[in-house]
C-alpha cells in the first residue's frame, strides 16, 4: 500500500488517504459487492452518499474495519492487486485499520482473551471433560454472552483431554526413520494440538505411510488470530520463535508441513510479509499444506496408491486461506486418487475463529455460512470435508451434517486416512 507499513506506527492521516483512494476505486469497480459484510456496508454506504467517498463517517469506517474477518477472498478477487499501478491490498488496509482503532479506540479484554489460543488451549485441555460439559449448559452459556460478549449459539470444538503434542510423545515420536529423503518437520498449529487432534494424528499417519520421516519441533501459535486486532507485534514475536525454531530442521534438508490452511497461509506468505527477512524466506520457500505436499510425492510417483476403500462422494468446502495459496485444489485431487468423487464448495464458511463467536458477528457469520450449506445441499454427499476444522464446525452448525446423516465435517486427510485403512486411533 502506498507509503503504509504495518511494521511502524500508523500514520492517521496518510491512512486516510490510502483509505478514500481504494474505496474509490473499489466504488468504481464493484467486482467484490456481496463478497463479504464489509464491502456490503462499504458499497451502500456510498451509494447513500450519492457516490460521494469522502462522506463516509468515522462511524462508517469503524464498521467496516469490524466486519472485516481478513479471509483474504477479496485480495484474489480484485483486479487491481500488484503488480497493477493502484496496487490495492484491500485486506492489508484493513488490519492497518485494526492497528489504528488498537491505539485510537483501545482493545476489549474479551477482543484480547479470545486469541490467547494458547493459554484458551492450555487450560481447555487441562480440564477438558468439565469444560465441554460447561460448554453445553445454557445458563452459563447466557451469563458468558452477557459478561463477556460470546454469542450463546456459538458451537465450539470440543477440547482433547490428550493434546497432539502430549500423543506424539506418547507413541515415542517418529516411527519412520531419518535415513529418506522424504522428511517434514510439522507445524501440528494450535486448533489441531488443543482441539482438533485427530487431524493431527491423521497426517502423522498418512505421512507415514508414505514413508515420511516426521519431527515436531517445538512451536507456538502461528499468530493469525493477532490479524483480527491489528497486533503485529505478537504476529512478529510468534514469526520470530516458530522460524527460529524450524530453521534447522529446514537446513538439514526437512520440508515444514502444515495441516491447516491458516497455518499455512501465515507461515508461506504472511510471515514474509510482515517479518521479511532471510530466514523468513528460506522457511517459507520450504512450506506446504499436507495435501499439497502428499500431491508433491504423487507427482514425484511416491505416493502410496493400495487404498482399501473408496471414500464415496465428498462435498469439499475449499476453506478461503488455502484459495489464497493459489495451489489449487490439491485435497481434492488427493481425495480423488483415494477414489471419491468430490465436488468442490467454493463458498465461504463465515468462521474466522474469534470474530464468528463475538455476539455481534455470529448472526452474519451464519450468514454467511447459509450460502456454503446452499451449495451441499445441491451436491449430495456421504461426507463433508474442509482443511479447516473450524470451518468445518460452522458448516456442521449451519446444516452441512443434516445432508450427511448427522456426520461431522471431516479434514480431507481425514478421508485419505481412513481410505489407507489406518486406524482412527491414530496408533
Amino acid at each position: 500500500m502506498n507509503g503504509l507499513s504495518l511494521l511502524n506506527p500508523i500514520d492517521a492521516t496518510r491512512l486516510r488517504k490510502e483509505t478514500q483512494r481504494i474505496y474509490e476505486v473499489c466504488d468504481g469497480c464493484r467486482r467484490c459487492f456481496n463478497l463479504c459484510p464489509s464491502f456490503n456496508t462499504l458499497l451502500d454506504g456510498i451509494d447513500s452518499y450519492e457516490g460521494d467517498v469522502a462522506k463516509l463517517t468515522q462511524a462508517d469506517h469503524h464498521r467496516i474495519v469490524d466486519e472485516c474477518y481478513y479471509c483474504k477472498l477479496c485480495y484474489n478477487h480484485c483486479p487491481y492487486t500488484p503488480p497493477h499501478q493502484y496496487a490495492l491490498d484491500f485486506p492489508r488496509l484493513m488490519i492497518a485499520w485494526k492497528k489504528h482503532l488498537a491505539t485510537t479506540r483501545g482493545v476489549s479484554w474479551r477482543d484480547r482473551w479470545l486469541i490467547k489460543t494458547d493459554v484458551l488451549g492450555t487450560i481447555g485441555s487441562a480440564l477438558a471433560p468439565l469444560i465441554n460439559r460447561l460448554l453445553g449448559v445454557r445458563v452459563l452459556r447466557l451469563i458468558g454472552e452477557a459478561v463477556a460478549g460470546v454469542h450463546r449459539d456459538r458451537h465450539v470444538l470440543n477440547f482433547s483431554s490428550e493434546t497432539f503434542a502430549r500423543w506424539w510423545s506418547r507413541r515415542g515420536g517418529a516411527q519412520v526413520a531419518e535415513a529418506g529423503a522424504r522428511k517434514v518437520a510439522l507445524f501440528g498449529s494450535c486448533l489441531v494440538n488443543y482441539q482438533a487432534s485427530d487431524v493431527g494424528k491423521a497426517t502423522v499417519q498418512v505421512l507415514e505411510k508414505n514413508g515420511v520421516h516426521v519431527v515436531m519441533p517445538e512451536q507456538r501459535c502461528c499468530g493469525m488470530p493477532s490479524f483480527d486486532i491489528g497486533d503485529t507485534a505478537s504476529i512478529q514475536q510468534a514469526a520470530a520463535a516458530n522460524v527460529a525454531s524450524f530453521l534447522p530442521w529446514v537446513e538439514r534438508g526437512y520440508d515444514i508441513v502444515v495441516p491447516t490452511a491458516s497455518c499455512s497461509l501465515m507461515w508461506k506468505r504472511e510471515y514474509p510479509e510482515v517479518v521479511g527477512g532471510e530466514a523468513v524466506k528460506k522457511a517459507a520457500e520450504r512450506t506446504f499444506d499436507v495435501c499439497e505436499y502428499l500431491m508433491k510425492l504423487r507427482r514425484d510417483g511416491l505416493l502410496a496408491t493400495d487404498f482399501q476403500k473408496s471414500p464415496g462422494r465428498v462435498a469439499y468446502q475449499i476453506p478461503c486461506h488455502l484459495r489464497d495459496q493459489n495451489i489449487g485444489f490439491k485435497s481434492k485431487e488427493l481425495m480423488e486418487c483415494a477414489g471419491a468423487q468430490v465436488d468442490v464448495i467454493e463458498k465461504c464458511s463465515g468462521h474466522d475463529g474469534a470474530w464468528s463467536a463475538k455476539t455481534e458477528f455470529f448472526p452474519l457469520s451464519m450468514k454467511i455460512a447459509g450460502k456454503a450449506v446452499r451449495a451441499i445441499e445441491q451436491a449430495p454427499a456421504d461426507f463433508v470435508a474442509s482443511d479447516c476444522p473450524l470451518a468445518g464446525l460452522q458448516l456442521d452448525q449451519a446444516g452441512a451434517s443434516a445432508h450427511t446423516g448427522g456426520k461431522a465435517s471431516l479434514h480431507p486427510i481425514q478421508i485419505v486416512r481412513d481410505a489407507y485403512g489406518l486406524p482412527s486411533t491414530g496408533l
